[in-house]
């Protein structure tokens, strides 16, 4: 009986930390942006949370469109960010867009850059799966 409970324990904890483990944010960006000082094409693209939580790599379908961006800083969860939400930031300056936060689903934001002057923001929202 006790192995029984043992085990059920650890597949409910197993089964609460990959629920809350989710790392990946895929969005179809419908413009062109610049993440990381590369400019990459719009299209469809996944930001993936690296385990150190220091950088997000970004990944798109066209050949080539890869960056990996830096964590400036974690973003305390609001409004942006429910067990189902996740958005995509962007400061735009002008017609230029710069990949600026992620917003995973249950998870705080990520800061990966910040436009000094002028701006706005422009946000992809991802559907929820």
């Amino acid at each position: 009986m006790r192995t029984k409970v043992l085990g059920t324990a650890c597949l409910f904890a197993l089964l609460v930390v990959s629920a809350s483990a989710q790392t990946t944010v895929r969005a179809n960006i419908p413009f062109a942006f610049t993440a990381a000082g590369k400019v990459l094409p719009a299209g469809q693209y996944e930001f993936l949370r690296q385990a150190n939580d220091t950088t997000i790599r970004v990944t798109g379908s066209a050949k080539g469109s890869s960056a990996v961006a830096m964590v400036v800083t974690r973003l305390a969860a609001s409004i942006h960010t429910t067990p189902q939400d996740a958005h995509v930031v962007f400061d735009k300056v002008g017609e230029q867009h710069f990949l600026s936060e992620i917003w995973i689903p249950g998870v705080d934001g990520f800061l990966l850059y910040s436009t000094k002057g002028k701006h706005e923001h422009e946000v992809v929202d991802v559907p929820s799966r």
